[in-house]
């Protein structure tokens, strides 16, 4: 029998599951079961097995087009080739996408929260939208470095973040360390062989070293004085910031029950290096013992910046909103003066 239009259209289900074979191409047939009828490809591999290709049902395509894509099938099995086998594969093959997700379940308990929140960026506003639906194993240094050359052009940013003729290094920088652990994580569990981010040549990321001299603090101060930031005591966390040499994250989680008055050091439980003991000087415990009459924290549980709920915006915010407009302090940014802090001390 031959295969074609109109015996597709006069098959009918007597209740037996049946398959019927074409008489010009050997292993092209139809199966047609209770609900529907598929057409199919029947062949022995190289060790004699018979397997099975499924096309498509019926009602997808045509005869036609069945029959030249049993052909291409056939002619896979003439080179050696097992098209079932390869079928599975593909389909258990990992999407970028889903080892992102995996890679990021298995690392999330080992970061810290900020390093949690960078990789869940990445992965959903970079990663994914550009490669995510790539089979994993199938992505070359290429793709990597287009990729790579999109973000530093800000292809993902959101328009009213983006800056003219700005090289958006540090971004595509972090982004490919995140995609180059994805892709360890990957050779570590037997998935893939190679890293497509090795190789890849990442761009210099010139951070400008600012440090405060005794005027750029006496600038600082007179800034802090004039300011009109809506929150005065949240202007205090700059204060800290520069009288401790802390990070910003620090400070803007900061506890009362870190606080050891009687020693003059904050304990820290957790730092980006581990737990930490940071001794303060007189003036900054003067400073927080008025902020703690100020606001008379209801338990030591409370943080010293108890509006905060995002560590570290409200403190960059002030920076934004109001130290910088002020004349001389214009390139000054929040971590500038954990350096200045460190230089001074080192005096």
């Amino acid at each position: 029998m031959n295969i074609n239009k109109a015996f597709i259209n006069n098959l009918r289900f007597d209740g037996t599951e049946k398959t019927y074979f074409d008489a010009s191409l050997k292993g092209f047939g139809v199966r047609i079961r209770k609900n529907s009828a598929s057409y199919i490809v029947m062949y022995r591999n190289v060790y004699g097995k018979q397997k099975k290709v499924t096309i498509a049902k019926t009602t997808q395509i045509t005869p036609s087009q069945a029959r030249e894509e049993a052909k291409q099938i056939l002619a896979l099995v003439v080179q050696g080739k097992d098209p079932q086998n390869d079928r599975i594969e593909k389909r258990k093959a990992l999407t970028v996408a889903e080892l992102a997700d995996d890679f990021y379940e298995k690392r999330r308990l080992r970061i810290k929260p900020n390093t949690r929140t960078d990789y869940e960026n990445h992965i959903r506003n970079h990663i994914k939208p550009s490669i995510g639906n790539m089979i994993a194993k199938d992505v070359l240094r290429g793709d990597i470095q287009r990729l790579y050359n999109e973000l530093l052009c800000g292809s993902y940013v959101k328009e009213r973040f983006k800056r003219e003729n700005h090289k958006y290094i540090a971004t595509a920088n972090n982004c490919l360390c995140v995609l180059s652990g994805m892709f360890e994580h990957a050779i570590d569990n037997g998935l893939m062989e190679h890293n497509p981010c090795s190789r890849i040549k990442k761009m210099p990321n010139n951070k400008r070293e600012i440090f405060l001299d005794e005027n750029g603090f006496r600038l600082l101060g007179e800034a802090l004085r004039q300011s009109t930031y809506v929150d005065k005591y949240a202007l205090n966390s700059v204060r800290l910031l520069a009288m401790t040499g802390c990070r910003c994250n620090e400070i803007m989680t900061l506890k009362w029950k870190y606080i050891d008055f009687e020693t003059q050091v904050f304990r820290f439980p957790d730092t980006k290096t581990g737990p930490q003991n940071r001794p303060f000087g007189i003036a900054v415990k003067n400073l927080l013992l008025k902020m703690k009459m100020e606001i008379r924290p209801e338990s030591d549980e409370d943080f010293v910046f108890p509006r905060i709920k995002k560590t570290a915006d409200v403190a960059k915010n002030i920076f934004k909103r109001s130290i910088k407009k002020y004349p001389g302090l214009e390139n000054l940014c929040a971590h500038a003066l954990r350096h200045s802090f460190g230089l001074w001390r080192r005096r």
